[in-house]
């Protein structure tokens, strides 16, 4: 079957072949790339035009022209694909040979046990390396302390545990997944809040992807869990607030984008807690611990009850 590989790039040269490279040594060769530059100012679309011109059948490079943002970058990128299978791909990153092969036979495996479209994600855990390809941690989900057995909908309203280049998701997803809206803190965890709720996320242990650390990274491995992942007695309660207050409004986002669509038992946690700060002091942290909604770490889930 078909992947469609979602790539964007902004100002990433000097690493992006590497990463090109690796895709073209996947097990699985039955893929394509689309890329969008987002207003380069070094040579990243120089070398997309190099890869297009000696592969013109694996790499196709939209050109629109327009600065959008990452999240809006693959959003766009997300309107073009056209695989029953669909990846993200970050540019500085490198995919071990098996990734493609071992991520489609999660989701193909769950697609049989729950019927055809029904939306599937599929993830995996990534190596944490420094900007030379050295190993900093072997399992970036040790690294950061997350759980992904932790994939329900209370869990993900505030712990985002999916991580974009690590993934690949099924059709039937990214047709619900679209449009985008504002709302969405990122593309990956909109993606992760949608499977969690109308279907399914899969995952394996295994790092399939080396995560590059550099200070160009747009979200590293200190910020990638999303909203919350910055220990507790780092953010002061007004920060604390802004941040939940964000997490309401994506829960918001998703109830509308999914009224009609899904069972209205399954979006109860997100119906709760879209409404917080509809609640005074009491009724706030009655509402996260009657829906399950806090961090996974006992100091942050601490910490949040007492600034929220």
């Amino acid at each position: 079957m078909r992947i469609d590989i979602l790539l964007a790039t902004y100002n990433g040269a000097r690493y992006l072949p590497m990463q090109l490279d690796s895709l073209l040594a996947q097990s699985h060769q039955n893929w394509r790339v689309i890329a969008r530059d987002d207003g380069s100012t070094d040579t990243s679309v120089e070398v997309l035009g190099r890869y297009a011109l000696a592969y013109p059948d694996r790499f196709t490079l939209l050109k629109d022209g327009q600065k959008l943002g990452a999240k809006h970058s693959f959003a766009e990128l997300m309107r073009h694909a056209e695989a029953p299978y669909v990846a993200f791909c970050d540019q500085d990153d490198f995919w071990l040979p098996q990734k493609l092969t071992v991520l489609l036979a999660l989701i193909q495996t769950a697609e049989r046990d729950l019927g055809e479209g029904v939306p599937v994600l599929a993830h995996s855990d990534l190596e944490l390396v420094n900007q030379e390809m050295e190993s900093i941690a072997p399992s970036f989900w040790g690294y950061q302390g997350i759980n992904p057995s932790r994939n329900h909908l209370c869990h993900l309203l505030v712990e985002n545990t999916v991580t974009g280049c690590a993934t690949l998701m099924n059709r039937a997803l990214l047709q619900k997944a679209l449009p985008l809206p504002e709302a969405a803190y990122m593309h990956d965890y909109w993606l992760g809040l949608l499977a969690a709720t109308i279907g399914r996320i899969v995952f394996t242990r295994e790092a399939l992807v080396r995560y590059r650390q550099h200070s160009s990274n747009t979200l590293g491995a200190v910020k990638i869990r999303g909203l919350f992942s910055l220990p507790g007695g780092t953010l002061n309660p007004v920060k604390w607030k802004i941040s939940y207050q964000v997490a309401c409004d994506q829960a918001r986002a998703l109830v509308s984008a999914l009224s009609g669509v899904s069972d209205p038992l399954k979006l109860a946690p997100a119906m709760r807690f879209a409404g917080l700060y509809q609640h005074g002091w009491l009724g706030r942290r009655w509402v996260l611990l009657m829906n399950a909604s806090l961090p996974s770490r006992w100091r942050r889930r601490i910490s949040v009850l007492a600034r929220i």
